[in-house]
């Protein structure tokens, strides 16, 4: 199974869908408020209704995009960098757009998924050392190879699978059998 960052994309996840689901309930709300239409002392409340409904589909926006953001995190490891970006600058604008309660979650779910998604380190399995040349040495090796075998003898071929095994390694890089 391929590393993947797992945790950022399930926070990115809840935490766009609590944005997504913030936002609609903002836009919901700036319709009604438009169309009630006067408040008793006269004064229209169209205006006020239009920018709680502008805001609310940014939230919309929003979510779609930070949910997006978790999904390509975690079928594209190579770009969570971008990604982490990506969805902790939107956690932080949502946060300040909105001030409905399930947006705060929304936003602290978003904004440490970002944060892991920015921070995200692929494990160094076998299948990262795979691409190693033959001739690298580990740091701190003295030139031998365990017990006191010559630099001449480089690597094995393995037994079980036949795949190279570089010099000093007890077990193969590809399966994982003891030399």
């Amino acid at each position: 199974m391929a590393d993947k960052p797992t945790a950022a994309f399930v926070l990115s996840l809840i935490g766009g869908i609590f944005v997504l689901l913030g936002g609609a309930f903002q836009a919901f709300l700036g319709a009604v408020i438009s169309g009630i239409g006067t408040t008793a002392n006269g004064t229209s409340t169209a205006g006020v209704g239009s920018v709680v409904g502008i805001l609310g589909i940014l939230g919309i926006i929003f979510g779609i995009v930070m949910i997006l953001g978790g999904v390509m995190m975690y079928s594209n490891p190579q770009s969570h960098k971008m990604w982490g970006v990506i969805v902790l600058i939107l956690s932080i604008i949502s946060f300040a757009t909105s001030s409905f309660g399930g947006v705060v979650i929304g936003f602290l779910l978003g904004l440490i998924g970002g944060i892991l998604g920015l921070v995200y380190k692929p494990s160094m399995g076998p299948a990262a050392m795979q691409g190693q040349p033959m001739g690298s040495m580990p740091m701190g090796s003295t030139g031998t190879m365990g017990a006191g075998a010559p630099i001449g003898q480089m690597g094995m071929t393995c037994k079980n699978c036949g795949a190279s095994i570089p010099a000093g390694a007890t077990r193969c890089p590809s399966c994982g059998a003891s030399v």
